[in-house]
């Protein structure tokens, strides 16, 4: 399985520079004037959430109680002027799935959109690997009711030239250009020329979204990627992708995919927290004592002379504990979980805060 899964990374790495080549990859997004930049403004703060499905198992609870049920714990979320979080699973109707081989395959309804709306998020990565689960039709579904919701979507299109367009957040102090990477779903589910997929973390996809971010008039690069093995430590495969991402000019890495929260470490330069967990996930789980059903909720800080500081809520999500409506962790249990993200973490009345620069 794993070597089948490198092949398939392999190959999506030789059609993602191809296209580069070709042509592929797009024209740069046509540069909007940025708006003046404010020494005496307040940090802006973008709030980013982990996996997060309104759907499976958790599914008769949502359609009993309403969508809203499964966010009454966690409110309020912490400030944040911005909010992205990582929408797992397509937004559709459609029940055929479109790969009879895959162990896992998740559809939402469309009121998931309007909930997400409803909570305040403002835009979803949707570069996973479990984005075409009802097929290119699917996906042109998640993205219509996603719009339909006024909730910005990125990392995944009608083509590579759709799926590599960055997010871009006006802020005070400049702009934030975030890209939306998936550690490749084979081929059926990579973007490419004229076929709908996601924007896979590839060398030439990583450097395009840039330049594209860039272009747009990008102060800060952000890479929102979903990547890892389900409930398990980061891979070494991991930090060979945080390198290239740091080559390639990113800032800061936002990290999801394998369910459970991952420790923030610094790479060529460039702080990496690998992975937020759970947000808001509508299946069973497989936790365990050494992967426990814990999430995190980060805030950057986007202030006059950079990123200032990365703000961690920690939240249980097992949903054999929590039944479906994840709660923050109790003081002892934030305490233990944010101290081993980073050894120079701060705990302040139950939140992690790690200042830059961050080492």
């Amino acid at each position: 399985m794993l070597r089948l899964a490198l092949a398939a990374l392999a190959l999506a790495l030789a059609a993602g520079c191809a296209g580069a080549r070709d042509g592929g990859c797009g024209e740069p997004l046509e540069a909007i004037p940025a708006p003046a930049e404010r020494s005496d403004a307040p940090a802006f703060r973008i709030l980013w959430l982990g996996d997060t499905l309104l759907a499976d198992a958790a599914e008769p609870h949502l359609v009993a109680n309403g969508y809203a049920w499964a966010f009454e714990r966690l409110r309020p979320l912490p400030d944040a002027d911005y909010v992205v979080a990582n929408a797992e699973g397509p937004i559709t109707t459609r029940t055929k799935v479109f790969d009879p081989l895959q162990t896992w395959s998740y559809a939402a309804r469309p009121e998931a959109a309007r909930a997400l709306a409803a909570e305040g998020v403002t835009a979803v990565g949707l570069a996973n690997n479990h984005a075409l689960d009802r097929g290119p039709a699917g996906l042109a579904d998640t993205l219509e009711h996603l719009g339909a919701s006024r909730v910005a979507a990125f990392g995944a299109g009608a083509d590579l030239d759709e799926a590599l367009r960055p997010l871009i957040v006006d802020t005070p102090h400049g702009r934030v250009g975030v890209v939306a990477f998936g550690q490749g779903g084979g081929v059926r589910e990579n973007a490419g020329a004229g076929r709908p997929g996601i924007a896979v973390l590839t060398r030439c996809n990583a450097a395009e979204g840039a330049r594209r971010a860039r272009d747009a008039g990008a102060r800060w690069l952000v890479a929102f990627v979903h990547w890892g093995v389900n409930y398990g430590e980061v891979m070494h495969a991991q930090r060979r992708q945080a390198t290239l991402l740091a080559g390639a000019g990113y800032d800061l890495v936002i990290g999801h995919g394998p369910h459970v929260a991952q420790r923030v470490e610094v790479v060529d330069g460039m702080p990496v927290l690998y992975s937020l967990g759970n947000w808001v996930f509508g299946t069973p789980g497989r936790f365990t004592g050494a992967a426990p059903g814990v999430g995190l909720m980060a805030t950057t800080a986007f202030g006059p002379g950079g990123i200032e500081e990365l703000r961690l809520h920690c939240i249980r999500t097992d949903n054999d504990e929590v039944g479906f409506q994840p709660r923050p962790c109790s003081g002892a249990e934030a305490d233990a979980a944010l101290r081993a993200v980073h050894p120079d973490i701060t705990v302040e009345d139950g939140v992690g805060v790690l200042r830059w620069p961050v080492r």
